[in-house]
C-alpha cells in the first residue's frame, strides 16, 4: 500500500492526546506504536482510546496502559492470499507490515485486499497549485477540484489511469488540500489507492516528487493536476520502456499561423512572399514518464520546476524522449480553456447517448 508512515507512527512515551491528534491526521482508525528505531511495539485504535476515556483515563495520561502489545502483523513480502486469510481469521481491519528486524514498513487495510493489484507503475498527480489565472473559480476550491461535466477534474485524471490498469496514486497537495483529501480520502471508493504528499510550502512541479521518492521504485507517471485528456497512458509507458528513456515528455503539436504575408529578403531585395505561413511547434503536455533514478536529481526541500529537471537530465547526458499526444488533451490554465472543456465534454456525452 505504501502508506505515509509519518502520520500513523507514534512513540511509546506519548499521551492519549497525541494519539488522538495522530488518529485525526492519519484517518486510518489506528496508530502504530514504535520505538526510536521504528520497531513495532504495539497498536492503538480509536476504539482503544474510547474505552480508555470511558474508564476514566485523561487525554493527558501516557498511553502505556492502552497499547495492544501483541498486535497482528505480517512480514514484508507475505503472499497476498495469506494476508487475506489473516484478515478473515483475526477479524481485524488493519495489519502492520514489518521487515525482518520488526521495523514498520507499511500498513495494509482490509479494503486494500478488495482493490485489484493493478500495474506496478505509480502515478504522481501535481495538485498543489493556486490556479490564479482562473480568478474567482479557484477562490473556494483548488483547480483540480473544478467540475468538468459532473465530476471534478481530478476524478477524470484518476479515472483515465484506472481505465488503463494503474491504481496507485500519490497526490501532491498544498492549496486547500483538505478539500481534495476529504473528497477522495484513500481512494477505495473509486477503486484505487491514494496517498497524499503534503507540501508544507510550495515546491514547484518537480519539488513535490522528491517527497514521495522512497515509494517511487518503478518507472512512474507525473501529471499536472490541470490536464484533461483521454490519452492512452499505457501506450505512453510502453513507449518509454521500449525506447529505454530515462524521461519521456508527452508533447502536443501546436500550430501558429502568422496573420500577415511574410516577406523574405536578401540584402535590400524582396525574394519571396509567403501569405499567412503556419509554423509547427511541439509543446509540453504536462504528462511525463520517469525512471526512479531521475528523482535523485531533484534537490531536497527546494522549489524546483519540472523544466529544471528536464534541463538537468539533458545536461547529464540522460536519455530524454518525447511522446506525441494524439488523443483529446487540454491544459485548463485559462477561463476560456475551462469553458471549452465543459462544452466539449457535453458534446462527447451527447454523441455517446445518440449511439446507445
Amino acid at each position: 500500500m505504501n502508506t505515509n508512515l509519518d502520520i500513523i507512527l507514534i512513540s511509546n512515551n506519548c499521551t492519549i492526546r497525541e494519539v488522538l491528534e495522530k488518529l485525526n491526521i492519519g484517518a486510518k482508525g489506528i496508530v502504530l506504536v514504535v520505538d526510536g528505531n521504528k520497531k513495532l511495539i504495539g497498536t492503538i485504535t480509536d476504539g482503544d482510546v474510547r474505552r480508555a476515556l470511558l474508564k476514566g483515563y485523561s487525554i493527558d495520561d501516557k498511553i502505556e496502559d492502552i497499547v495492544q502489545k501483541n498486535p497482528v502483523f505480517v512480514l514484508k513480502g507475505t503472499d497476498r492470499e495469506k494476508i487475506k486469510d489473516i484478515f478473515i481469521k483475526k477479524a481485524v481491519k488493519q495489519i502492520p507490515v514489518v521487515d525482518e528486524n520488526g521495523i514498520v514498513v507499511d500498513l495494509i487495510g482490509i479494503n486494500d485486499m478488495l482493490i485489484p493489484i493493478g500495474k506496478e507503475n505509480p502515478v504522481v498527480i501535481m495538485a498543489g497549485g493556486l490556479g490564479t489565472r482562473l480568478q474567482d473559480l479557484t477562490k473556494e476550491v483548488p483547480k483540480p477540484m473544478l467540475k468538468v461535466g459532473q465530476e471534478p477534474l481530478l476524478y477524470h485524471i484518476i479515472n483515465n489511469f484506472k481505465h488503463h490498469g494503474y491504481n496507485k496514486f500519490f497526490i501532491t497537495v498544498n492549496y486547500k488540500a483538505e478539500i481534495i483529501e476529504n473528497y477522495f480520502q484513500d481512494g477505495h471508493a473509486y477503486g484505487v489507492r491514494i496517498s497524499y504528499i503534503r507540501e508544507k510550502e510550495r515546491l514547484g512541479t518537480a519539488g513535490g516528487i522528491k517527497l514521495a521518492g522512497e515509494y517511487l521504485n518503478k518507472p512512474f507517471f507525473v501529471i499536472n493536476g490541470d490536464i484533461f485528456t483521454n490519452l492512452n497512458v499505457d501506450n505512453m509507458m510502453k513507449y518509454h520502456l521500449d525506447n529505454k528513456f530515462d524521461m519521456t515528455i508527452a508533447v502536443r503539436i501546436y500550430t501558429y499561423e502568422i496573420p500577415y504575408g511574410v516577406i523574405e529578403t536578401k540584402g535590400n531585395e524582396v525574394k519571396n512572399i509567403k501569405e499567412k505561413p503556419v509554423s509547427e511547434y511541439l509543446i509540453n503536455g504536462g504528462i511525463y514518464c520517469l525512471n526512479p533514478e531521475v528523482v535523485k536529481l531533484i534537490p531536497e526541500g527546494k522549489y524546483y520546476e519540472i523544466t529544471d529537471l528536464i534541463s538537468s537530465c539533458i545536461q547529464r547526458g540522460l536519455k530524454v524522449g518525447y511522446y506525441e499526444i494524439k488523443d483529446y488533451w487540454i491544459d485548463i490554465g485559462r477561463m476560456e480553456d475551462y469553458h471549452k472543456v465543459n462544452n466539449d465534454i457535453r458534446e462527447i456525452a451527447a454523441i455517446s447517448k445518440e449511439g446507445d
